[in-house]
């Protein structure tokens, strides 16, 4: 695991590397004790935000998982970043709690309900033990009532709240800069960027709807397609390609899960699985046609303005289970004519949250 203090790299293997990371940089000091995998990771992203307007000088540490380190590598507003995960042991727990009340935070906020407020906030502990008067269905809803009740006054539901949460430097934007001048991509034609991954393959829709989608695109939207996806999805996005008639860009290996994020604010729209890519685009603001089967579009759907979901109502979905009972008729029941249809309304300005 690694702190980044100001443009420094510590290494944490043992206590002191972590304490030094932590304790050098005078108050105020701001915890946040975030989301394991980088889907959950991205809808708390508004919490950081939130808390960055409110301390802007604040110096703000995030204990977050492996993954999702990668999403606030380089952001400005995060001072600390802890691998939540190289501490999983007892003794790496007790390690990790031993160096977080040396980092004597003012501002803690709890995500994940674990033990640690009550070790560095004990007379406010109250805060994190409470639950929601109201029923909140989205995940992003969620953490950003969480710190509302742990942090009173930071977040009060306005729009900025809802706001684009990431932040990138002019290198990233350079980059991004260069990848769209190699694909030739140009102001006119309509730009769709395509994200057939997901970690989980239950809740990934087909290579032959994905292929068929995307070449109607190009041939009679007049669009352009880039497909994106993690390194290990790249035979997915390969195999679909390989169906098409029509040519389309890969980003796959070519970009961050930041940069993606900045080339999506670029694009007219993005097709997606429940993944991370959906949350990244909803995070950016870009409308979003998104298809759902085993999962709940009411926790995990595409929040940003015209966005669409497309689902098969059946009685087994969503039924959030890792494996399918049945012949994952949630997603081959899909057609690729529904997609197509949900992206040319986008594309044509006739999109609306369903």
């Amino acid at each position: 695991g690694v702190v980044l203090s100001h443009g420094m790299l510590f290494w944490v293997a043992d206590l002191p590397s972590l304490v030094s990371g932590l304790t050098m940089v005078a108050p105020p000091r701001i915890l946040v004790i975030g989301p394991s995998n980088i889907g959950d990771a991205i809808l708390a992203s508004p919490v950081i935000a939130a808390l960055h307007r409110r301390y802007p000088e604040a110096h703000l540490s995030l204990v977050v998982g492996t993954r999702a380190r990668a999403l606030f590598a380089g952001d400005p507003r995060v001072h600390g970043l802890i691998d939540a995960e190289a501490y999983g042991a007892p003794a790496g727990r007790l390690k990790l709690a031993w160096a977080l009340w040396r980092y004597q935070p003012q501002v803690v906020v709890d995500l994940r309900h674990t033990v640690y407020p009550l070790l560095l906030t004990p007379l406010a502990a109250w805060r994190y033990l409470r639950q929601p008067t109201r029923r909140l269905t989205h995940m992003r809803e969620r953490h950003l009532w969480k710190l509302r009740a742990q942090v009173p006054g930071v977040a009060n539901g306005s729009r900025a709240d809802h706001a684009c949460p990431l932040v990138w430097t002019p290198r990233e934007s350079a980059h991004v800069d260069q990848l769209w001048k190699r694909w030739g991509l140009g102001e006119t034609a309509p730009v769709v960027l395509i994200s057939p991954g997901a970690r989980s393959h239950i809740k990934r829709w087909t290579a032959e709807g994905f292929a068929q989608v995307a070449d109607r695109l190009i041939a009679e939207a007049g669009a352009a397609v880039v497909f994106s996806g993690e390194p290990d999805e790249e035979s997915v996005i390969e195999a679909i390609r390989a169906l098409m008639r029509g040519r389309a860009h890969s980003a796959v290996g070519l970009t961050t899960i930041r940069q993606l994020g900045l080339l999506m604010q670029r694009v007219r729209l993005v097709i997606t699985n429940d993944s991370a890519s959906l949350h990244l685009a909803s995070a950016v603001g870009v409308q979003t046609v998104a298809i759902f089967g085993p999962t709940d579009e009411a926790k995990y759907g595409p929040t940003a303005p015209g966005s669409l979901t497309i689902r098969r109502r059946l009685f087994c979905a969503p039924c959030e289970r890792p494996l399918c009972a049945f012949n994952h008729e949630c997603m081959r029941f899909i057609s690729a004519d529904e997609v197509y249809d949900a992206a040319r309304r986008i594309l044509q300005g006739e999109g609306s949250r369903v």
